[in-house]
């Protein structure tokens, strides 16, 4: 008997938010983008982090 695998959480699968690219991007504007161009990678990786962790747990039951 095989036991149905729960589906991933949709926030682990959802898209990452695109920062907004101002036009014209000045140098300061572009720091700002940066920020947020990091923290979208931030997100995911937090995310493909999660997901492993989720997956390593399926392998070992």
């Amino acid at each position: 008997m095989s036991i149905p695998v729960a589906p991933l959480p949709p926030s682990l699968t959802s898209d990452t938010p695109v920062p907004f690219i101002p036009n014209p991007l000045t140098y300061g504007a572009s720091l700002e983008l940066n920020v947020s161009l990091m923290g979208a990678l931030g997100m995911c990786n937090r995310d493909k982090e999660d997901i492993r962790t989720i997956e390593q747990s399926r392998s070992s039951q």
